[in-house]
């Protein structure tokens, strides 16, 4: 039996030798073709791989030429037909969810480029990523300074044929969109002038690499120059689309970006009913106080005048442009602090977190944002950026800002963005053992989740169950919601700024400054605003 045994043993191992390999599971296949697609995408997408933290490719800037284009388009449709073979029920549970993650992500970037097509009327696209691909490398030391800038100026030296590209494929803008990219794009030729000059004046390196720094910068702040009289010249005066998505667009875009099982009427629908119900909580809460600030009772007042009236007073508590940043860290150390005494969660107090202002190329959309680090990065900064007070805004301008980011509200900024918001949030999902769901996150459960942190901390007696920051919170909640109803009647509907600032400003309580801004944002953006309700419900 033995003999036998051997003289069958050895042709089928002969077999195994010849095939290389035995038959691979579901899930082993699946494995496999995630790590082709995310060293593909990583290639497509460079500049977004370095903030990942996979740094195979930090030396490119992204190629949004016609040819790659096309390129990318086919690579997404091969794999969306590659990922769809796959049984789900034959998968891990795991697998199965990163491959209906896949498949939708697909989807998205299928319809951006074939039908929202943003790279033809969208400058703003070509800002981020030539200021990204700069800035990921110059803050965040992933790998040796001398070797992050030689990567820099190896996309420093790209930026001229960048822009070229920017010309060739925007073919007409929105003019807020034109307007926001001018001002930005002297954010770019700003890092060029001083951030990537100060970075590598700061290393030890030759003088031969400091000159070619210093000639490819100047090269490409000729052409970002160049750009922007392109921009303000050429393409400002024969643009003349809509900044509205319409109605078709603007509802597939939501389907896409949201990944909801509500509808975009449904969500409107909820939205209203959700603003009724909230004013009717702020009026219980500003009755007391009411009584408090003017000494009678509110006779003869609606309850958005009595509720208004309330808002007014609390408003007046607020810092001096100059104390804005000092009050926001000491904020922190008190949400901090808050969080651990009510044991609401583990904080990891070593992932370093800095407070900063807004990059210049990334202003004009958001007060303020956090900028976290990739997935596969490790123990690297998270910047919390506060946009400053622009230098040519009026005495009024001004107060009005700092009404609206009053002493409350800076400290319901900070647990939105901050402490347990998007901070605490990121840090949990960039340990998820998925590179799937680590790169391509839900911008419903981030917002969702900062939305959540806000109620959380009221309902767990932040300041004491103070009601003038009860009232504050519900005012910050009732802008989440007329948020969505905003990007919905904006987008897909005719709204008009007129009828978006009474919303803003008479339902939401906003101050004149803080409406404006929005009204600027909702223009640019379109089903972003919707994330925070939408997270929120589900």
């Amino acid at each position: 039996m033995k003999i036998i045994k051997k003289l069958i043993a050895i042709p089928v191992m002969f077999l195994f030798l010849i095939s290389g390999c035995t038959t691979q599971s579901e899930d082993e296949k699946f494995s496999k073709l995630v790590q082709k697609f995310m060293d593909e995408y990583f290639r497509f997408n460079p500049v977004s791989a370095t903030w990942v933290g996979y740094h195979k490719y930090d030396n490119l800037l992204d190629d949004l030429s016609e040819k790659s284009l096309k390129e990318k388009l086919e690579w997404l449709k091969n794999y969306r037909e590659k990922f769809s073979k796959f049984d789900l029920r034959k998968l891990s549970k795991d697998n199965s969810i990163d491959c209906r993650i896949l498949l939708e992500e697909i989807d998205e970037m299928i319809f951006n480029l074939e039908e929202l097509r943003e790279y033809e009327w969208n400058p703003l696209i070509y800002n981020s990523i030539v200021g990204d691909g700069l800035m990921y490398l110059i803050t965040q030391d992933f790998a040796p300074a001398e070797d992050r800038l030689k990567n820099a100026l190896e996309r420093v030296k790209q930026i001229p044929q960048f822009v070229e590209t920017a010309k060739k494929n925007l073919k007409d803008a929105p003019q807020i969109h034109i307007e926001t990219a001018l001002r930005q794009n002297k954010g770019n030729i700003n890092i060029l002038k001083n951030d990537l000059i100060k970075f590598a004046d700061t290393l030890k390196i030759s003088d031969e690499l400091k000159a070619e720094v210093k000639r490819a910068s100047e090269v490409a702040v000729a052409s970002l120059e160049d750009y922007g009289r392109w921009l303000e010249n050429e393409l400002k005066p024969k643009s003349k689309r809509d900044f509205r998505l319409g109605k078709e667009l603007y509802y597939k875009k939501m389907k896409y970006y949201l990944k909801s099982s509500f509808t975009p009427d449904e969500i409107l629908s909820l939205a209203e009913k959700e603003k009724a119900k909230t004013h009717d909580e702020m009026y219980q809460i500003a009755l007391p106080l009411y009584k408090y600030y003017y000494g009678r009772e509110p006779k003869g007042m609606d309850k958005l005048a009595v509720v208004k009236a309330v808002l007014d007073k609390i408003v007046l508590e607020h810092p001096k442009p100059n104390e804005i940043m000092d009050r926001i860290k000491s904020d922190l150390r008190y949400l901090t602090q808050f969080v651990k005494e009510k044991n609401l969660l583990t904080l990891d107090e070593s992932k370093p977190l800095v407070v900063r202002e807004t990059p210049e190329y990334q202003r004009g959309v958001a007060v303020a944002s956090l900028e976290a680090p990739g997935p596969l990065e490790k123990n690297m900064k998270t910047f919390y950026n506060v946009s400053p007070i622009p230098e040519d805004w009026t005495p009024e301008q001004v107060e009005s800002y700092l009404r609206e980011y009053n002493y409350y509200s800076l400290l319901e900024l900070s647990i939105h963005e901050a402490i347990p918001g998007h901070y605490v949030q990121l840090y949990y999902s960039n340990r998820c053992p998925s590179i799937v769901r680590s790169v391509f996150w839900s911008g419903p459960m981030v917002e969702g989740w900062a939305v959540y942190a806000e109620r959380l901390l009221i309902e767990n007696g932040l300041l004491n169950n103070d009601p003038k920051m009860k009232l504050i919170h519900l005012k910050w909640y009732i802008r989440v919601v007329i948020n969505a109803i905003l990007d919905h009647k904006i987008h897909a509907g005719n709204m008009t700024q007129e009828e978006a600032m009474d919303l803003m400003m008479r339902e939401g309580f906003q101050e004149k400054a803080e409406a404006e801004g929005k009204w600027k944002r909702a223009c640019l953006t379109s089903a972003q605003l919707s994330s925070y309700f939408t997270g929120f419900q589900k």
